[in-house]
């Protein structure tokens, strides 16, 4: 993915092929979203930005 195909995901929010999870997630709640993909049509998780689309963890 490049840097651009990223940043559009990120502008175009969360829907039910990306969802975006905040840099503090442990990794039970990481693996259920992985797995809740995977049985489904498949997706995108990407780490580090926030439900609003804000990039978090950042300085």
């Amino acid at each position: 993915m490049t840097k651009t195909e990223l940043l559009e995901l990120i502008k175009n929010l969360e829907n039910s092929g990306v969802e975006f999870k905040r840099d503090t997630i442990d990794n039970r709640a990481l693996a259920k979203e992985l797995v809740a993909f995977a049985n489904l049509q498949g997706g995108r998780v990407i780490l580090g930005v926030d439900d609003d689309g804000s990039v978090v963890g950042l300085t």
